[in-house]
């Protein structure tokens, strides 16, 4: 069962509905976010709630709460898996779509260390809780 230990977290506006990126890594987009689209995207944190834009279409959204996508930056967090197995312990790499996997991509950056087992599921569905590295520490 994944859990957290929040560190640092910080409020961003949502450059786009990122519904689908729940506790995945985005990116920052000039002051906004955005969704992970390569390994080599750098990743300011995990995403923790499901943001949408202030006006998302023709349903306006009103209120800070409404559309703000809140990110943990430092701390322990639940972070979607690639679908395979992660071991406790293991280092974790970011992959094209902000989830995270036990196995390295060329050029995918380690963005933290396992802090408990993630059995092998179905992409999208298991969580792992990883110990998040700050951008810039060595690999």
């Amino acid at each position: 069962m994944s859990y957290e230990i929040p560190g640092f977290t910080r409020s961003y506006e949502p450059a786009a509905d990122l519904t689908t990126s729940w506790y995945k890594f985005v990116k920052l987009n000039g002051a906004t976010i955005a969704a992970v689209t390569a390994v080599t995207d750098a990743g300011v944190g995990v995403l923790q709630n499901k943001p949408r834009p202030k006006d998302q279409g023709s349903v306006a959204v009103t209120g800070n709460a409404a559309f703000a996508g809140t990110v943990m930056i430092s701390g322990v967090t639940r972070v979607m898996t690639d679908g395979a197995a992660i071991a406790a312990g293991a280092k974790v790499y970011m992959t094209a779509d902000g989830s995270v996997s036990a196995t390295q991509a060329a050029s995918a950056p380690c963005v933290g260390i396992a802090e408990e087992a993630a059995a092998a599921g179905t992409v999208g569905t298991v969580l792992a809780s990883v110990l998040l590295k700050p951008l810039g520490a060595v690999s």
